[in-house]
């Protein structure tokens, strides 16, 4: 029914566009679908899209949002991209050969916390948690993760156990099923995934907060590389949310991102920090807006984000 939903919208937008199209162009601007009914940061990341096409409007026009009929995995979301044939824009985490390939929009979706993850582990299991303090202990544990995300990678080269799936939705099975000890989830998405995981699929698993595993690690929006005109209208739209506030108040609003706030409710948290050799652009300090004013910051990169 969703699906169905999807593809009618998107035919609708289509029909709306052509009607206007003479006396006032709207630009759509394709883009995805939820990986799965537990993805509960698709509607924040589709909100900012959003915030950014309105912030531009006076200077590039209007604009409408079409969401693909399809879900799929991240790797397959960049070569849907590649010439812009099936999709406009997507949010991903960075890395070197991301940005190599696509043209990234320069303003931090989530103010660079999107390294900053606390753990969905077993109801039981809360008490092993509670005891780990340092880097070695989490190293006797085995992580959950996404086969085509970046930070797979990260957690890898720390020298943590990975077991990596390219379903989204797999990596909540395998840590019911006890293949895995846990799966870290950015702080801005994990509490409104483990409540929707809770309606759907019942309640043996639960959000660990009280340690957080931190790694610098960029959220973009990425576009093809030819499609400059887009590139420079979101970089322009976002750029001014972020300079007038409007950013921060969209994530001090959002049901997703709300619970962050205030900032110092972080402050007693156990925290292992983790490198990332995948960061493309650490001397932009614009890029770690928020990540700087969280309480934790000065323990782990006071002497640069990928120390």
């Amino acid at each position: 029914m969703a699906s169905k939903l999807l593809v009618l919208a998107i035919l609708l937008g289509s029909v709306f566009a052509s009607i206007t199209s003479k006396a006032d162009p709207v630009t759509a601007v394709r883009t995805i679908a939820p990986q799965s009914e537990n993805d509960a940061s698709h509607s924040y990341f589709l909100g900012l899209l959003e915030l950014a096409l309105s912030h531009s409007q006076d200077k590039y026009g209007e604009a409408q949002v079409l969401l693909s009929p399809d879900t799929s995995t991240q790797g397959r979301w960049f070569r849907m991209l590649q010439g812009s044939r099936y999709l406009d824009v997507i949010w991903a985490g960075s890395d070197v050969q991301r940005e190599q390939d696509y043209a990234a929009v320069p303003v931090d979706l989530l103010g660079g916390i999107l390294g900053v993850r606390a753990l969905i582990i077993r109801k039981q299991d809360r008490p092993q948690f509670l005891n780990i303090s340092k880097l070695a202990d989490l190293k006797q544990m085995v992580a959950c993760h996404g086969k085509h995300w970046p930070d797979t990678e990260i957690l890898r080269q720390a020298g943590l156990s990975v077991m990596t799936s390219s379903k989204y939705e797999a990596n909540f099975v395998m840590l019911e099923r006890e293949r895995c000890d846990y799966f870290p989830r950015g702080i801005h998405e994990g509490y409104s995934e483990i409540a929707q995981y809770h309606v759907l699929n019942g309640n043996r698993l639960t959000l660990f907060d009280d340690l957080l595993i931190v790694y610098p690690f960029n959220m973009w929006f990425f576009v093809d590389k030819q499609n400059t005109k887009l590139l420079e209208r979101l970089t322009y739209g976002l750029t001014a949310a972020r300079d007038d506030g409007s950013l921060l108040a969209f994530l001090q609003q959002h049901m997703v991102t709300a619970h962050l706030f205030p900032l110092n409710k972080w402050a007693d948290k156990t925290v292992i920090f983790l490198p990332n050799d995948q960061v493309v652009s650490t001397e932009d300090k614009k890029a770690w807006w928020l990540l700087q004013q969280m309480p934790f910051y000065s323990r782990g990169y006071s002497n640069g984000l990928n120390k």
